[in-house]
């Protein structure tokens, strides 16, 4: 059995059994093989642009005797994935611009029956900022711990409803639905914000007569406003 990390666990964890998943920038295979071998996907399409990460996807689904289970495909982004091909796409282990990017290009591949599961490693308030752009719905968002780095994982779907208007910029920037549900590591990472910016803050003082340090002390203190409402959703 392949192992993967809490991350990726988490991921295939959140997929619906019995789905066909397509996993876009695969690398090395490891979360296509976990969700045939656990039979969570009845089977998977490993993508990844680069051809050395997908030759050793190719082996490990090799190795594990999953080559009638599990295609590869050499492929940028949802390029060489059809629409309705795959009821599932996973992106993990990108930049949220990037991400962003590689939906946009692929808005035709994804229907109504599509499952997007992502994890933006930067960027995220914007990232959701930009599902609302191009109406996903998020159905569900969750955020794990794992070697000392927070991650934030977004399952969403296409709608054709207006369903975010009244939704807060702090709502945007740490996840309506983790606020909702009062996340414990979602408040772990708050707190922890809270006291890097404090600790920045507290270093900049003694120059706040320069402009652009009186900028960054503007912008530390917007961005601890929208923290400790975060916050307020504890209390």
């Amino acid at each position: 059995m392949v192992r993967i990390s809490d991350r990726l666990r988490t991921v295939a964890h959140m997929c619906e059994k019995g789905a066909v998943v397509a996993d876009i920038g695969t690398d090395h295979g490891y979360l296509p093989i976990y969700l045939v071998q656990e039979g969570i996907a009845r089977s998977a399409i490993a993508m990844d642009l680069r051809k050395g990460p997908l030759d050793k996807a190719k082996k490990h689904i090799c190795d594990n005797c999953l080559e009638d289970r599990i295609q590869t495909r050499l492929s940028d982004g949802l390029e060489k994935l059809s629409a309705n091909e795959a009821d599932i796409i996973t992106i993990c282990g990108m930049g949220g611009r990037l991400i962003a990017d590689i939906v946009t290009k692929g808005m035709n591949v994804i229907t109504r029956n599509t499952t997007l599961i992502v994890s933006p490693q930067s960027e995220v308030g914007d990232f959701r900022h930009f599902l609302v752009s191009q109406r996903l719905v998020v159905d569900d968002e969750k955020m794990l711990k794992e070697d000392g780095k927070y991650y934030f994982i977004i399952k969403c779907r296409k709608s054709d409803e207006n369903v975010y208007s009244e939704y807060s910029e702090t709502q945007y920037q740490y996840g309506w639905k983790l606020l909702e549900s009062k996340d414990k590591t979602l408040y772990e990472y708050l707190i922890k914000e809270k006291e890097t910016n404090d600790g920045i803050s507290n270093s900049l003082k003694k120059d706040e007569s320069n402009p652009t340090v009186k900028l960054r002390l503007q912008q530390l203190l917007q961005k601890n406003n929208i923290i400790m409402d975060a916050l307020s959703y504890y209390d």
